[in-house]
């Protein structure tokens, strides 16, 4: 099936990258084309400037799951240093319309490929006029560009509800469960410690109301403490550790994502692990009661 694409690196899928796909796939589907995302994986500045610059707000996964559930195909290429040095009429020519079957190709309003970023909406649209080609203009947020970055400077300040109002949706912490101190279950409060992909972005350490969504669907309302565990015995290593309240089953080894929903508190080392128990019972008791952006009296 022939295809209408839009390009990038997409990360955060915030309502910018969301305006272009709900338009690629209206277009898409009053032409009878197959929608499609194709992201460069890895993050193409990660080839250009150095791993782990930017770090990732979305990861590929993260990024295939929200676009495959918006009813769009998902495709990664991967990124090269030869990919880069391609002339863009190469690329288009042989990646796109040869090895993918693309006729129609949307772009957001400052997006261009290829050697020296010469490929963009014009260069293309004159290049190949047998391309159906379409330019959707800036997303503003209150008059503010809708980016990746306004998404991590209002994440690095724990302002999960500003950021929150550019992605869309909650911001989401993902990874698989591991061991770790163990120190919650001998206090009355398991945590499951996830392991977050490398060069995943970390919002403001403190502890936030979090929704958990296990690998078979299930939700729970949890806390989750993104820092270094002060006032824990042992080494201080940064961990994602999570509470999940009204839970208590094994599941190490799994899947488990968090949507940050609220910043509760910083990080502080508290005098004694008395102290920290205590402190852990009020943050559940106010996870517990938190209702959208309200807090119950």
């Amino acid at each position: 099936m022939k295809r209408a694409v839009t390009m990038g690196n997409f990360d955060g899928c915030h309502l910018g990258h969301q305006a272009l796909f709900r338009t690629l796939k209206a277009v898409a589907e009053v032409n009878h084309l197959q929608p499609t995302v194709i992201s460069f994986e890895p993050h193409s500045n990660y080839v250009l400037r150095g791993p782990g610059d930017p770090l990732l707000l979305t990861t590929t996964e993260e990024k295939r799951e929200f676009v495959e559930s918006l009813g769009i195909e998902f495709l990664v290429l991967p990124f090269t240093s030869e990919l880069a040095k391609l002339p863009f009429d190469k690329f288009v020519r042989t990646e796109l319309i040869e090895k993918r079957e693309v006729v129609s190709m949307f772009f957001g309003h400052d997006h261009c490929f290829g050697a020296g970023g010469k490929g963009n909406y014009e260069t293309i649209t004159a290049a190949f006029p047998e391309l159906s080609t379409q330019m959707l203009s800036m997303v503003l947020h209150k008059g503010e560009r809708v980016s990746s970055s306004a998404v991590r400077n209002a994440l690095l300040n724990g302002d999960v509800d500003r950021a929150q109002t550019y992605l869309g949706r909650p911001y989401r912490l993902s990874g698989t469960v591991v061991v770790g101190k163990r120190l919650g279950h001998t206090i009355g409060f398991p945590t499951a410690n996830v392991q977050m992909e490398q060069y995943k972005f970390l919002p403001k350490g403190g502890v936030y109301v979090a929704s958990a969504r296990l690998s078979d669907g299930r939700i729970y309302r949890s806390v989750v403490n993104i820092g270094t565990q002060p006032t824990t015995p042992g080494t201080h290593n940064l961990a994602v550790e999570a509470y999940l309240l009204d839970f208590n089953e094994d599941i190490y080894g799994q899947h488990l994502a968090l949507d940050l929903l609220a910043f509760l508190r910083p990080e502080k080392k508290f005098a004694s692990i008395e102290d920290l128990v205590r402190q852990i019972g009020m943050d559940a008791d106010t996870a517990k009661n938190y209702n959208g952006n309200h807090w119950a009296e």
